[in-house]
């Protein structure tokens, strides 16, 4: 998870079941260890991010509002090519980046460090 105060919009990463094994296998046996394993083939990862908007409830609060976007990427096997796709915008319609975009954008996500929820 993280927030963005500049462009008032916060992201949550959310992981399949054979992303949250790599998570969980990273979390016991190399806490605190910059060098982080990739993820396996068959992860798939999803980064929505919202516009952040005003909490009516707490004052100076901010809340999520709708999705601005949801950038997917499936890991695949050894010597072949990760997927990436992005949906953006009102109604989240597919978003087609330049490869370079895209490959920013996958090493961005797969970069992201797991928060830890207790």
């Amino acid at each position: 998870m993280y927030v963005d105060p500049k462009t008032r919009t916060a992201a949550t990463l959310y992981g399949n079941d054979r992303a949250m094994q790599q998570v969980q296998a990273r979390s016991a046996t190399q806490a605190g260890n910059p060098n982080r394993q990739a993820y396996p083939a068959g992860a798939v990862l999803a980064l929505v991010t919202w516009v952040q908007r005003d909490d009516p409830h707490w004052f100076g609060a901010r809340i999520p509002a709708a999705p601005l976007s949801i950038d997917f990427v499936q890991v695949a096997a050894a010597g072949q090519a990760a997927t990436y796709r992005r949906f953006a915008g009102a109604g989240l319609i597919e978003d087609h980046p330049t490869a370079r975009e895209a490959a920013e954008r996958m090493g961005f996500i797969i970069g992201l460090v797991p928060l830890r929820l207790p």
